[in-house]
């Protein structure tokens, strides 16, 4: 009796391992062949010399303001960041009615048009911001945004490349460029190259930027992977016409 239960037992364990072989070779004969895995990718900072940044141009205006009109500029930021957009509104046009050949407070009346969806008051108003100081790159920045997000890349990219020609140390428009050409507009190559100035300027650049350089170098990887691919399979078609 003993006898047949080790018996049994042999067998039992002799047809699971006979199961599991088999189940490891479907695992991996040829018809189910992997894919290949991808090479790692991973961020590495600019073996370039460290940029000598140029200040930005419009902080460095000498532009006397009294004390009155600075702290109603204030009082009209604190709305802003409050969100109380009608009443920043008011304020702001009020600002620029009595100091038209002041920027700031046009940018800020612009924004406040634009967050409430007067979009052509808003592209007015940021006009305005650059016809009265051409120096003005966050006013470029901040009227490109509001036109790519309405769809118009075209003048987006205007915008962003005219606030570089003011100042092209701007870490924020070289991303935000950076992302026109990514996500709208198909131009991988321009965007790797401001992401990367993007981090250069920074010195140290957050996840998301990392994020986003290693994400189209791994696409630019793999098209060149496919490209070499097809090149064997040219070949002799090639060879054929000579």
């Amino acid at each position: 009796m003993c006898t047949k239960v080790m018996n049994i037992k042999a067998i039992f364990c002799a047809a699971l391992l006979a199961l599991l072989m088999m189940v490891s070779g479907c695992a991996t004969s040829p018809g189910g062949a992997r894919p290949e895995p991808e090479p790692e990718i991973i961020y590495e900072p600019s073996d370039e010399a460290p940029l000598v940044l140029i200040p930005n141009p419009y902080d460095q205006q000498r532009v006397k303001v009294s004390e009155q009109v600075k702290s109603a500029f204030n009082q009209g930021v604190a709305l802003m960041q409050a969100e109380n957009w009608p009443q920043a509104e008011v304020h702001f046009d009020n600002l620029t009615q009595a100091n038209p050949e002041l920027s700031g407070p046009w940018l800020n009346l612009a924004i406040c048009l634009w967050r409430q969806q007067q979009f052509d008051a808003a592209a007015q108003a940021f006009e305005q911001a650059i016809t009265v100081n051409s120096l003005n790159n966050e006013a470029y920045n901040a009227y490109a945004v509001m036109v790519r997000e309405q769809g118009d890349f075209q003048k987006a990219e205007t915008l962003y490349k005219k606030a570089l020609s003011v100042w092209p140390h701007n870490a924020v428009v070289q991303r935000n460029l950076g992302v026109l050409y990514d996500m709208y507009m198909g131009r991988f190559d321009d965007a790797l190259a401001h992401f990367e100035m993007s981090a250069r300027i920074m010195g140290e650049p957050d996840k998301e930027l990392k994020g986003w350089i290693i994400d189209i170098k791994r696409r630019q990887a793999k098209a060149a992977r496919e490209r070499a691919k097809q090149q064997p399979a040219e070949q002799p078609a090639a060879e054929a016409s000579q």
